[in-house]
């Protein structure tokens, strides 16, 4: 469609969804900005969108709240559609029928950052890990660099004002690519991660879900790069996709780039292809060699993946909040150091669970929640494995943290998604946090203490 957000001046534009993450408000503020005539419809009721509601005080735009109405479809000029709809829902087929484009965040940003060098990352889990340490590290070059896109917040905001002389690294959802419209050449680099199952709920089969991520290839030419994880099934499809060149990952480029493992900010071998990924990325998009071991070990991570808290130290708790599908869990599992309770559970996506319910025979306690974890149950049950169960989150929490000990590892990684209960991931993982620190915060000082007063004595 190659639509620029600067063709919606003066247009009626409905914005379909506000989202969880704010790209609904942030992308309804862009164009208002830039002059279109915004209505926002969301089904949630105004009571449930005060955030937003706020975000967007002092503009001119117009709202219907608590559903959609069939009118406002029928005389938009442009739909701007949140990832979370499905490309065949009825209202899209309204506007559809009336004339109306249809468009995300995501492809009106892209035609307006159509000049600035691009590395885009798309795959089932390590995505955000792998865009993140990508932006980090493109940050000790010149100019800008701006990291948006699945990560949250509105794509079209993120970009305004960069130029060729930035870079900008993005993240996208199969149910972005699934529909994405990017201008032609984009992007510089594109990335997979992984692939494994996912969002069949959405998709219905693994290949049409794999062929939506591989979309992110449709629209690069011969002067662009392809980065895929060495021995991925997915990654030969990949290269048969690419017009452009093509890279696999695997363990031997360290020692190209001269890297030890003291100079990783992880050493997972399952988060590795993010990690090679992002530095290819980066180093294709002008990092240089040599300032690539300082920048590496200066990352920090990102939060609710694979999160140690040390505040709560002797014990030692992981929130890997972000894994809301079996195969991180799996991983985290098979890697463990320590004996493990795992808290596992959320809203149930019907994914397959015979390879996480073999992994969990590893831990030494497993505390589940929600449909999810209810029906992860029933596999473990099965196969004479032990657990627990609870039908909300917050008492499963707190029935995990009950009873911790030095020594052990909390490893929070639901492998289901938290719509049942939370708006997104995110606020699911913070109240875990909160739970531990309230729960475990006092014993963890007390010990704390204890240790700082043994020392004392043996340096005396």
């Amino acid at each position: 469609m190659n639509l620029h957000p600067d063709q919606l001046r003066n247009r009626r534009v409905l914005v379909m969804g506000l989202g969880s993450f704010g790209g609904g408000s942030g992308v309804a503020r862009a164009l208002a900005e830039r002059g279109a005539r915004v209505t926002v419809t969301d089904l949630r009721p105004p009571e449930l969108l005060a955030e937003a509601r706020a975000e967007l005080e002092g503009l001119d735009l117009a709202w219907e709240l608590g559903g959609h109405r069939e009118e406002s479809f029928a005389r938009a000029e442009a739909v701007v559609v949140n990832p979370a709809v499905p490309p065949n829902s009825p209202w899209l087929e309204i506007a559809r029928s009336h004339g109306a484009m249809l468009t995300t965040d995501v492809n009106l940003a892209l035609h307006a950052a159509a000049r600035v060098p691009s590395f885009a990352v798309t795959g089932t889990h390590g995505k955000s890990t792998c865009a993140a340490l990508a932006a980090h590290l493109l940050s000790h070059l010149p100019g800008r660099t701006v990291l948006a896109g699945n990560l949250g917040g509105s794509l079209l905001q993120n970009v305004t004002g960069l130029g060729p002389a930035d870079r900008l690294v993005v993240e996208l959802s199969s149910f972005q690519t699934e529909v994405l419209d990017a201008p032609r050449g984009w992007p510089k680099v594109a990335a997979l991660t992984c692939l494994r199952s996912d969002h069949l709920d959405r998709h219905g089969t693994r290949e049409a879900y794999a062929a939506a991520k591989r979309r992110l290839l449709e629209f690069q030419d011969a002067s662009g790069l392809a980065l895929v994880p060495a021995g991925d099934p997915e990654s030969d499809r990949w290269a048969a996709a690419a017009p452009g060149a093509l890279r696999r990952l695997d363990a031997s480029l360290l020692a190209e780039w001269d890297l030890q493992p003291a100079d990783l900010p992880f050493r997972e071998p399952y988060r590795l292809p993010s990690l090679l990924a992002a530095v290819a990325g980066a180093l294709e998009l002008g990092l240089p060699r040599a300032a690539l071991r300082g920048a590496l070990r200066s990352f920090s991570g990102l939060p609710h993946r694979m999160q140690s808290l040390p505040d709560l130290a002797p014990f030692r708790v992981v929130d890997n909040g972000v894994a809301t599908h079996p195969e991180p869990t799996q991983e985290a599992l098979q890697h463990a150091a320590e004996p493990v309770v795992l808290l596992v559970g959320g809203k149930d996506k019907g994914l397959p669970l015979e390879g996480l319910a073999a992994a969990c025979r590893r831990a030494r306690r497993i505390v589940a929640f929600g449909e999810g974890g209810r029906r992860l149950g029933g596999a473990l049950a099965a196969a004479g494995t032990t657990y627990e169960f609870h039908a909300q989150a917050a008492p499963a929490m707190r029935a995990a943290v009950a009873g911790l000990a030095p020594g052990e590892l909390l490893l929070f990684s639901p492998s289901f998604a938290s719509f049942d209960e939370y708006r997104n991931f995110r606020d699911r993982a913070r109240m875990f946090q909160e739970i531990c620190r309230e729960s475990l915060g006092a014993r963890a000082k007390e010990l704390q203490s204890q240790v700082a007063t043994a020392d004392q004595e043996t340096r005396r």
